[in-house]
């Protein structure tokens, strides 16, 4: 009785060849259709659009095209697929209230070119958004998207109007609020109001008593107000407590030279640690 012949399968690596039963690549082949599991990839049915409206009064310019251009894309869904449109639609308001941030107005340009010899034009970011803010919105969300028919289809979801309205509340759509998109200015410091302390003594004991209360005045602001009250950062806080000053009476004692000298601050540290103290009425020891 001849010998029963068994499938084997031959596989090239490059340096040898593995001769392999059949049947122990379809074991194997059937325990990763158990283990594995495909990737989800949606369907254009299966797809659902959401409206969105932004008001952009206030709002920076950069920062509102980056989380605009995530809604378009539809990377806040689950789903998002990065070959497939799977974004909402976006309605932007008031664009032609939007604003740059530092001197962005002045020296960003924006340049086209015809396409003939000299055809080069030019124009600051802060006359395209006085001439045209919604093509300024327009453009920088688009740089923003694939550059491609993919990236060329997500843009015919945004919807820019100059004004605070829109032809588009058949849609219901809903509120977006970017607050940490919004332009804010330098924190401001609120110097320490000295104690006022009532004073019922004789008319000939005025004098002296307002010098004594003068000083001890400044010993109680010095003593009292801690380093976080200045509107210092924990940066520079740290550097000084490193150093062992920790109270505004040891700081005020330090030279500009003394506080220049210790590790980690610089310059623009003791510009700030001045401008502090200055607020509050105190000085750093002068040489």
């Amino acid at each position: 009785m001849p010998a029963r012949e068994t499938h084997r399968i031959v596989i090239w690596l490059g340096y040898e060849l593995l001769d392999i039963p059949k049947s122990f690549i379809d074991l194997f082949k059937y325990s990763l259709q158990e283990v594995l599991v495909s990737t989800y990839t949606p369907k254009k049915g299966d797809i659902q659009r959401a409206w969105h409206v932004v008001d952009a009064d206030g709002l920076i310019l950069g920062r509102l095209a980056s989380e605009v251009a995530k809604i378009l894309r539809g990377k806040h869904k689950p789903t998002f697929t990065p070959h497939q449109d799977t974004g909402d639609h976006v309605v932007i308001v008031n664009a032609d209230k939007v604003v740059l941030s530092g001197s962005k107005k002045t020296d960003k340009a924006v340049y086209s070119h015809s396409g003939y010899p000299g055809g080069l034009k030019t124009k600051t970011y802060g006359d395209l958004l006085a001439d045209r803010p919604e093509e300024a919105l327009r453009m920088t969300i688009g740089g923003m998207l694939p550059k491609n028919r993919l990236g060329r289809q997500m843009l015919t979801k945004l919807k820019v109007y100059s004004g605070g309205s829109h032809p588009h509340d058949a849609q219901k759509p809903q509120q977006l609020k970017f607050e940490h998109t919004r332009l804010r200015g330098p924190k401001e410091i609120k110097p320490v109001e000295p104690q006022v302390t009532d004073s019922t003594t004789s008319d000939s004991l005025e004098e002296p008593v307002e010098v004594v209360h003068s000083e001890s005045k400044e010993n109680e602001t010095s003593e009292n107000i801690s380093l976080q009250n200045l509107g210092l950062t924990s940066a520079v806080i740290n550097n000084l407590a490193a150093d062992g000053i920790t109270t505004i009476e040891e700081l005020v004692n330090k030279t500009s030279e003394d506080v220049l000298g210790i590790p980690k601050v610089g310059p623009k540290a003791v510009e700030q640690i001045t401008a502090c103290l200055k607020d509050n009425g105190l000085s750093l020891k002068e040489i």
